[in-house]
């Protein structure tokens, strides 16, 4: 074993996205052209995968973004890994302590080339390793120098009929799905990767952002142009639209997708709509996504287990007692979604 570093830009796509793949702890988000999406124009893709350079192949994987933050007094630098790293499956003990030795190392590098301030990570909840049953309660960030942390999300199995899974849902939501689809008002059209389609979406991401007290945060284009045109193409990703009778776009999902899972990546709307159509949509698309996995046989990935789809509804704030946080967490969790852990940590750079 002779462990070497390699940038993300010098690695063929085919080969990273094989290696993602075939790992337990492979996720969507470790994929050659979702890993590289920048969120804020300040954030630059730093991923780097570590070979073993006898045989060429891939043994880790770390999704890794350097960050300028530019305050009125201030300007510093952060790293940030939302879904951290994958190690190859089959190393063993000695093989895997001198991987994480070479990753402290360059982590270290990068630290100290850019002063950087702080670096944070986490694991994907729904890594195959991760699914509920399989977790250990180990952190494997520790094992790459993370002081560990956990937080939670919501997630929901949809191994039931539709209408068992809508009598799991909270009363509310029942009803209001219940009530949206006896009106026949609505219809969930399937966005494609065509500029209509994004425009469409893009005035309804900045319509929301606006709305919540977020303007500054509306990310830009290039981000969302990938989304549309790189993943969808690809079925990484779907993207689906609320309409009215007039063929008016009032509500949209982003759907990420990856083996038997999917998760709610984003949600817009409209400011004057009716109550519960957030709920009504999300709803649809949790069950288009999981109908499809199971009698899609040629989509992107195999069906592993047909009973076994997870779906993710996203971060979990229970702690919270009013505001903003609180609503997203509400909202999240009104699918009949139980509690899952997303293990963190802290670089300790020491």
């Amino acid at each position: 074993m002779k462990p070497v570093i390699k940038q993300y830009n010098d690695m063929d796509s085919k080969v990273w996205d094989d290696f993602v793949y075939n790992c337990r702890g492979g996720y969507a988000y470790y994929l050659y052209d979702v890993i590289a999406l920048d969120r804020w124009i300040n954030d630059k893709n730093r991923s780097f995968c570590i070979i073993n350079e006898e045989n060429g192949k891939i043994v880790l994987i770390a999704m890794l973004h350097l960050e300028k933050r530019v305050t009125q007094n201030d300007e510093f630098y952060r790293l940030h890994s939302r879904w951290g790293t994958i190690i190859d499956d089959n190393l063993t003990v000695k093989e895997k302590k001198k991987v994480c030795g070479l990753y402290k190392q360059y982590i270290d590098f990068m630290v100290k080339k850019y002063s950087v301030r702080c670096f944070d990570a986490y694991m994907p909840p729904l890594s195959e390793n991760n699914w509920p049953g399989r977790v250990t309660g180990i952190n494997p960030l520790m094992d790459l120098g993370f002081n560990p942390s956990i937080r939670y999300t919501w997630i929901v199995k949809m191994n039931k009929t539709e209408e068992e899974l809508l009598g799991n849902c909270e009363q509310t939501t029942r009803q209001a799905i219940r009530k949206l689809r006896k009106s026949e008002k609505y219809v969930v059209v399937e966005a494609k990767a065509v500029e209509k389609d994004f425009q469409t979406y893009k005035k309804l991401h900045e319509i929301t952002y606006t709305r919540t007290g977020a303007a500054e945060e509306i990310i830009y284009d290039e981000y969302n142009r990938n989304i549309f045109f790189n993943l969808i193409p690809q079925k990484s990703c779907r993207v689906f639209f609320l309409e009215n009778k007039d063929g008016e776009a009032i509500a949209t999902t982003v759907i990420l997708l990856y083996k038997n899972t999917a998760y709610y990546w984003w949600g817009a709307s409209v400011n004057d709509k009716e109550v519960g159509v957030n709920k009504y949509l999300l709803w649809e698309s949790m069950i288009i996504v999981s109908k499809d996995y199971r009698t899609h046989p040629d989509m992107q990935y195999p069906i592993m287990n047909p009973n076994e789809f997870y779906f993710e509804t996203g971060g979990a704030y229970t702690y919270v007692r009013g505001g903003k946080k609180k609503g997203l967490n509400d909202f999240k969790k009104c699918f009949g979604c139980c509690l899952h852990p997303i293990y963190g940590g802290e670089y300790v750079n020491k």
